[in-house]
């Protein structure tokens, strides 16, 4: 079974475009504390900043519990592959809570910076295990 077989067009559009939108968002919530004419609110960064690490940390966890989706040409990072209800699920459950989190705790400003380093790190990872799955086909 190829990799576009398994896929839903329409769950694998929505967790790209959500999972693109989250880092893309990080990225500038990160650079609107240095700019003067767009500045985000701290909670509405914090909101992102504990969605992105929790929807990694959650995205991770599932990975190593749940078995991958079977390819028909067999990739050693084929553990990535989870399936794409899990993924949603880890993407909006990281909205969720980091939202809460966020209206909880989203005032502390040393929260909030390591918040955003965590979240750095997460989105890093989610690039850097996707270019590895697709860098590693045969």
């Amino acid at each position: 079974m190829k990799i576009t077989e398994w896929l839903t067009p329409g769950f694998f559009d929505v967790n790209v475009i959500l999972v693109s939108l989250m880092i893309n968002w990080t990225i500038y919530a990160i650079i609107s504390n240095f700019l003067v004419d767009f500045h985000i609110p701290l909670r509405v960064q914090a909101a992102n900043y504990f969605g992105a690490t929790i929807m990694t940390a959650a995205f991770f966890i599932l990975a190593a519990v749940l078995p991958p989706v079977p390819t028909l040409y067999p990739n050693r990072y084929d553990w990535l592959l989870i399936g794409n209800g899990p993924v949603l699920a880890c993407i909006l459950g990281g909205l969720a809570l980091g939202s809460a989190l966020a209206w909880r705790f989203g005032e502390n400003k040393k929260l909030a910076l390591g918040a955003a380093a965590a979240a750095a790190v997460s989105e890093a990872l989610i690039v850097a295990f996707t270019l590895l799955w697709i860098l590693n086909q045969e």
